[in-house]
């Protein structure tokens, strides 16, 4: 049996042979932060429970408020966002750092934003990140999910934040990007694919209002709120993480942002509730003498949920009709014209100055 171990720095995670074991060494866990604006306090909290519990993180990855969150948790300064953020006393305040224009393509520039991140993020690139770090965007020209993971970080978590209609796109080449969360409001997609064994989901909006819509305003609105559910509904199906962290905030406002404290101390209690569940994913694969495999409880469910899947694929296949089996297999073939890519763009940004 040939087991290749994730390539990893650290000497403690290195594979070390004893005897007729073989032990691997923990697995890398990657954190997917997700989106949801004012909502994304909450990760400040989450993390700094994590980290007093002893849980490692070794991968960060996020879309929105978690591309920002995650890019000071990256750059070892969750302390300074968390000072910045205390000082969001009001609406007014929150206010301060947006430049209100109606000429463009959004009501805010984004320049107040980026002056923010300039002042209070020591790091300008992906590569001088203590950890590695991947931010979601979508790209309203392609109509595609784009992962940025290397070049320059400020255009990156700019773009990221880039709300459709409130915020001015970021232009990059020939794409124009957006925020992230209209494809992937959770990348844990992207964790696994900077490396990650074992993925933790934080998942902003996992319990969303059920109210009815009361106006017009009401209508337009809630109809976004049931694509956008959609969306990542989907997305937990298609790349689901092994945990879940699933913060109840119904109460929170996308424009609570001077709701820190409550945020952060809701975030710390989920920390604490989900430590040592979260610690067991910690669990060294063991290969023994005989070739047995022993993996965490983690590993085990995973594949039982594969295995489910492809039973379940096999079951619908075998019961449909002949005219849709004819048209899945002109779909695999590559003949429908509108078939869409499960291949996301990486793309590497860069300053003006570069």
């Amino acid at each position: 049996m040939v087991y290749r171990a994730a390539r990893n720095d650290n000497p403690e995670k290195m594979r070390v042979d004893i005897g007729s074991v073989s032990l691997v060494g923990r697995p890398r866990i990657g954190l997917a932060l997700g989106s949801g604006a004012a909502r994304g306090w909450v990760h400040l909290g989450i993390l700094r429970g994590l980290r007093e519990a002893g849980v490692s993180v070794d991968i960060l990855t996020g879309t929105s408020a978690g591309a920002v969150v995650g890019a000071f948790y990256a750059a070892n300064s969750l302390d300074r966002l968390e000072s910045f953020a205390q000082e969001l006393k009001s609406f007014r305040t929150t206010f301060n750092y947006m430049d209100f224009s109606f000429a463009g393509r959004g009501l805010v520039g984004g320049k107040r934003f980026v002056q923010f991140l300039n002042e209070y993020l020591p790091v300008r690139h992906f590569e001088d990140c203590e950890i590695p770090l991947g931010i979601v965007a979508s790209d309203l020209r392609q109509l595609g999910e784009v992962h940025i993971y290397e070049g320059a970080l400020l255009p990156a978590i700019r773009a990221s934040v880039a709300v459709p209609g409130f915020l001015e796109p970021v232009e990059s080449g020939e794409m124009q990007l957006v925020d992230g969360g209209l494809l992937n409001p959770v990348p844990v997609n992207l964790a696994r694919k900077l490396g990650a064994d074992i993925v933790i989901g934080v998942d902003l909006n996992a319990h969303p209002e059920r109210v009815p819509a009361e106006s017009m305003g009401g209508v337009f609105n809630r109809t976004i709120e049931v694509m956008t559910n959609r969306i990542r509904l989907y997305n937990r199906e298609v790349h689901p993480a092994d945990y879940w962290i699933e913060p109840r905030l119904e109460d929170y406002s996308f424009f609570d942002f001077h709701r820190t404290e409550a945020a952060i101390e809701l975030g710390l209690r989920l920390a604490k509730e989900h430590a040592d569940e979260i610690l067991k994913l910690h669990t060294p694969h063991m290969i023994t003498s005989d070739g047995a495999v022993r993996m965490p409880d983690m590993f085990a469910r995973a594949l039982n949920y594969v295995k489910l899947r492809e039973e379940n694929k096999e079951s619908r296949e075998s019961q449909a009709s002949p005219e849709e089996s004819e048209s899945r297999a002109a779909t695999k073939a590559g003949d429908d014209p509108g078939e869409l890519s499960t291949e996301q763009n990486s793309t590497k940004l860069t300053t003006p100055d570069e």
